[in-house]
């Protein structure tokens, strides 16, 4: 279409139009002359109405035969929308309806594949497929036990459970006599027995007692002191050390996770390998290349373990924090958790946040563990929230406890001293500081544990790894502070020393001189009390870590006897010295800011307290360490009398394993 505008020549502007279309008149075109003052404006407005009458300049045959396909289109995709609707409507309906049974057939059928391949696998290797036994039992425990709880829990309650604890409520009332008193006698017995044998064991016995005495002496109420807990926590860390130290069940059961504890760690090494790189670094222990004469002073390494600090045990720290946030995240943290707690609250009788956050101590940070009971802070009394300082510094977190198996320390020695520690803490923070306040409630909504905020295991993971950045970098923070500093005391005092007449004094020697009674007390033999009398003023003075990295150097060295290295192991384990009373403080005051003048009035007899919840148990190791000994025939008499039986020697197994199962879970 063509539209063409003339100027007329007359005084009157007007519009001339002529349109090229045989279809249009000229009438039915209407023309309004537009005004003197703008005649521009009434050309545009006259080209607007006039484009606006105008039909589209497509044929309209073409048009309508475009339409029609987009309808005939758009009503085909509308059909297969529908088919897709309908059918997936009736899937849904299908799985509506038959829901349960549909779930319940999907876990048959897991739950036979499942049994299948565990009875396949025992049936080729049983001593393979040992371990994966044992999981399996104590799942289905769980899941049983879960099961009955849920279903019938209320009514076993009511019918058994109930009147079975009134009938002992009333006959303990006058039974707990006769059982502390033969508790009592059975202990002193044993003591009296294994001192008698050992009279090495029996300075042992007297440094806890004499710790015990101290710990009187000194408390903020002596007169108020309520010695159910007291008895009740010592004889719970009596027990586990007992079981640790003196069964070959409890051994081996603490071997067993300790070895699988660190198996589990070095599973580390892809992820640090991959960080750090894997490549060979050729390294020498002497520092004048001029001194190797030979390939043998050479050292090849991988690059990931030539900072063997940085790069081997400060990222096992991350993995285990991820490690555990996953399991928190599962529910399986709370189970645990809670279990212990109730065991220590109903035999101790303490509240049920004190009980979690001791108990929760054992798997996460002196930080960490606050958590799990932060509603109740701003309300507890001074005595519980002196307990829950002791409890941080009287153990490490088990984040930690996997750097200093990278060390070399034993790791059955780590495990059984953070699980002893608990019910000490508890112990002793009640001795030192008893309750003199009205008490909250006990009941067992008190033990319930925050749920995982996380919304997946990634999301877990994730979550657990950043919060172990955090505690890395102050790990290697403190570490570069404390050291450097004690590189300067230890120059100030050697000058100070030289100027007095005493050469060589250093922090170490001092701390060798001051803590030799305590580490004498714990059961140390005299010739390696300065050796451990210095990692003890290490520890409390600086950090455990530094204490423990030298604690791995001699161990190497063997500098000391294997009496003295499970005494110190055990004196070591916690987080009591003065670097960690700013982190304590740091990490309660702002969940609990109401109390911050209460917690830092207490921090410090907490922290000394926490320092001898350590030493309690190195001085329960002491007297209850043995050296394994081993008896070795000669190989003619076991030939003589294995002729002489007319026996041969048995095949190994198919998977070797020396002494119990427990050895078949590789």
């Amino acid at each position: 279409m063509k539209v063409k505008f003339q100027r007329r020549s007359s005084g009157k502007d007007a519009m001339a139009c002529s349109y090229q279309n045989p279809a249009l008149s000229t009438e039915d075109i209407a023309m309004e002359p537009t005004t003197k003052t703008d005649p521009e404006s009434g050309i545009h407005d006259n080209v607007d109405r006039l484009n606006s009458s105008f039909p589209s300049s497509d044929p309209p045959s073409y048009h309508e035969e475009h339409i029609d396909d987009e309808e005939e289109e758009e009503e085909n995709q509308n059909k297969c929308m529908k088919a897709v609707s309908m059918v997936s409507d009736g899937i849904s309906k299908v799985l509506a309806e038959h829901e349960v049974v549909i779930r319940k057939t999907v876990y048959v059928i897991l739950c036979l594949g499942y049994l299948a391949f565990l009875i396949a696998a025992c049936v080729i290797n049983f001593c393979r497929a040992f371990a994966f036994l044992v999981i399996t039992l104590v799942v289905l425990v769980f899941v049983v036990y879960g099961l009955i709880r849920d279903r019938w829990g209320k009514a076993i309650y009511k019918s058994c459970l109930k009147p079975a604890a009134g009938c002992f409520v009333k006959v303990w009332k006058y039974a707990k006599w006769i059982v502390y008193l033969g508790i009592l006698v059975g202990i002193g017995l044993f003591l009296g027995l294994e001192t008698g044998k050992q009279p090495d064991q029996l300075i042992s016995l007297v440094g806890y007692l004499g710790i015990i005495l101290c710990l009187f002496i000194f408390s903020k109420s002596p007169g108020k002191v309520k010695w159910r807990p007291v008895l009740w926590g010592l004889s719970l860390q009596f027990v586990l050390g007992l079981f640790v130290l003196r069964t070959s069940v409890g051994y081996d059961v603490f071997r067993f996770l300790g070895d699988k504890f660190q198996g589990f760690l070095a599973f580390t090494d892809d992820g640090r390998s991959f960080v750090f790189g894997s490549g060979l670094v050729v390294t020498s222990s002497t520092a004048n290349l001029s001194e190797i004469t030979s390939f043998a002073d050479l050292i090849v390494t991988a690059a990931y373990l030539l900072h063997n600090f940085v790069f081997k045990a400060l990222p096992i720290v991350i993995s285990f924090s991820a490690a555990m946030s996953v399991l928190y995240y599962v529910g399986l943290m709370q189970i645990v958790i809670q279990k212990i707690a109730w065991i220590m609250q109903f035999t101790l009788g303490t509240s049920g946040p004190e009980s979690i956050s001791a108990a929760g101590i054992i798997f996460v940070g002196m930080t960490e563990a606050p958590l799990l009971v932060r509603p109740f802070l701003p309300t507890m009394t001074k005595s519980e929230l002196h307990a829950v300082m002791t409890g941080g510094f009287g153990t490490v977190a088990g984040s930690v406890l996997g750097a200093f198996i990278s060390f070399g320390i034993n790791p059955s020695h780590l495990l059984a001293c953070s699980v002893m520690a608990a019910p000490t803490a508890l112990a002793i923070s009640k001795l030192v500081y008893p309750e003199t306040e009205r008490k909250g409630s006990k009941k067992a909504e008190r033990l319930q544990i925050e749920v995982s905020q996380q919304r997946n295991l990634f999301e877990a993971a994730a979550s657990g790894a950043s919060v172990a950045v955090t505690l890395v970098s102050n790990i290697v923070g403190n570490l570069i502070v404390f050291i450097a500093l004690l590189g300067f005391l230890n120059t100030v005092l050697s000058w100070l020393g030289v100027m007095a007449g005493i050469p060589n004094l250093t922090f170490e020697t001092i701390c060798s001189y001051v803590f030799m009674p305590l580490a004498y007390a714990m059961g140390v033999p005299w010739e390696d009390c300065p050796i451990v009398a210095e990692l003890l003023g290490k520890k409390i003075f600086t950090n455990e870590f530094v204490a423990y990295l030298d604690l791995a150097d001699i161990i190497a060295a063997k500098k000391i006897s294997a009496r003295s290295e499970a005494i110190a192991t055990y004196a070591l384990c916690g987080f009591a010295n003065f670097s960690s009373i700013g982190i304590q403080l740091g990490g309660l005051g702002p969940i609990a800011p109401n109390r911050k003048g209460d917690l830092a009035d207490m921090v410090l007899r907490a922290m000394i307290t926490g320092a001898l919840v350590s030493a309690l148990n190195a001085c329960l190791a002491g007297l209850l360490y043995q050296e394994a000994t081993i008896a070795v025939l000669p190989t003619a008499a076991v030939n003589t009398t294995m002729g002489y039986l007319n026996m041969t020697t048995p095949a190994p197994p198919a998977c070797a394993y020396a002494g119990t199962l427990l050895d078949c879970m590789c």
